[in-house]
């Protein structure tokens, strides 16, 4: 009889079903021996592992299509009746950064709407609009065409807190961080092997308007793996008025924080992007390969980042995030900054590399951070502030690398990309406290 008393008390489907509970008396004394342990917290969502392996898949395959283009702009605007290399600069810079900021502008109505709607309809939409936006970017003839419609591309890009939105609900507690750190290495990963893909197509085909092509494919064919995700289950109703975002602000006093390490992160990090082709091509020169060679400079990056990040996302759940964050950030601004000195074409893809495997693991600590500190229902709200920040960089960056290398040269975009980073690490210093994971906010 207590064999068997055992085996009731034991089974996980009563103890899940509240048959047992501190208010039930057995049928046998015997059963008083046997210690029940009290059940803390939620039992996680079944097979999420397989929601996040679908997720890091649409993630890494929008955010190559995001990105497929940065490696092609410098050299395919000439064709597209830009000429200058001061115009060419400035032109791709603000190619690359207009996608971006259209994101910003609509990342916290998209943050907001994954609070309140099937997040898988939001991952269906971004998936469907980067499929023709990009697509259509093969067909333009002049440079105003591409700007609206990597700016129209933009515009639909809330597949990042849909997506954080939907791991943040049914990762475990204590693998938030690793999990986010995988989303966040999909998505960066593919933005940064996109380059390497368009430019190794360009080179394949002897056509640089192809990689559009191919992108736009699989975007669309990404769409399959959204219904492998199971439905979410819908968060508690936070107040939707535009006010609500500041009053989240106050809420978490650590958030506003969050969002500007954030900012000055995403524009460090893209800040080089318009001017590394240009300055692959003062490298080695001009040769039949160079799209290759330009997006392999590119995806290196990504690369080192896709090995760092899931790591360093589970040290940080170890070890804490404040201390390893602010050397992460630092070792970061040297190697950014070393590559402006790089003397040969492989030194400055080693110098990409090493600079990768800090870059990439700052906006997922960031994020799971965000996510610890941050209460379930407000947190598709925050992950969009947070995502709004991060497109607002990634529109800041590259603007102003493309000025400033049309104005100064190419080797001071990554002395400034160095410098503001260290600037971030100092932010990082002074205001994130080792508590910033906690949920600090007034009650």
């Amino acid at each position: 009889m207590r064999h068997r008393s055992h085996l009731i008390r034991s089974n996980p489907v009563v103890r899940r079903s509240g048959i047992i509970g501190s208010h039930y008396k057995p049928f046998c004394p015997n059963m008083n021996r046997v210690r029940v342990a009290p059940i803390k917290e939620a039992v996680p969502t079944l097979h999420w592992h397989r929601t996040l392996c679908a997720m890091v898949i649409v993630q890494f395959v929008i955010g190559m299509a995001f990105s497929i283009a940065p490696p092609i702009l410098a050299l395919v605007l000439p064709s597209l009746g830009v000429s200058g290399a001061a115009s060419v600069r400035s032109w791709a810079g603000l190619l690359i950064g207009i996608t971006p900021l259209a994101a910003a502008l609509t990342s916290p109505l998209w943050g907001r709407l994954a609070d309140r709607v099937d997040r898988r309809l939001i991952l269906l939409i971004a998936c469907a609009s980067a499929a023709v936006c990009t697509a259509a970017m093969s067909l333009a003839i002049n440079p105003w065409q591409l700007l609206a419609l990597r700016f129209a591309m933009g515009l639909f890009g809330g597949h990042i807190a849909a997506g954080m939105s939907i791991v943040s609900s049914i990762a475990p507690p204590g693998r938030l961080g690793s999990a986010l750190g995988w989303l966040a290495t999909g998505q960066l990963g593919g933005s940064l092997l996109g380059p390497l893909v368009g430019g190794s197509v360009a080179d394949l085909f002897a056509n640089y308007r192809t990689p559009f092509l191919a992108a736009g494919l699989a975007a669309l064919l990404v769409c399959g793996a959204i219904g492998v995700v199971p439905r979410p289950d819908r968060a508690a109703k936070s107040h939707s008025q535009p006010a609500a975002r500041l009053r989240l602000l106050t809420r978490y006093r650590a958030l506003p924080t969050f969002v500007v390490v954030l900012l000055l992160a995403q524009c460090a990090i893209m800040g080089p992007q318009p001017i590394v082709s240009l300055h692959v091509r003062e490298l080695v020169g001009t040769r039949a390969d160079l799209a290759t060679l330009a997006g392999f400079a590119f995806s290196v990056v990504g690369l080192s980042g896709l090995i760092a990040a899931p790591l360093i996302g589970r040290l940080s759940d170890a070890v804490g995030a404040h201390k390893l964050l602010l050397a992460i950030v630092t070792s970061a601004a040297l190697f950014t900054a070393a590559q402006a000195y790089a003397p040969s074409y492989a030194w400055f893809v080693a110098a990409r590399f090493l600079a990768g495997l800090f870059l990439f693991s700052i906006i997922p600590m960031i994020n799971a951070l965000v996510g610890k500190a941050v209460s379930e229902p407000d947190r598709g709200r925050a992950f969009g502030l947070t995502a709004g920040a991060a497109f607002l960089g990634a529109f800041v960056g590259p603007v102003s690398g493309g000025m400033l290398g049309a104005e100064l040269g190419l080797r001071a975009v990554f002395l400034a990309s160095g410098a503001v980073l260290l600037a971030t690490a100092a932010l990082i210093g002074l205001r994130i406290n080792h508590n910033a994971g906690e949920r600090i906010h007034d009650q």
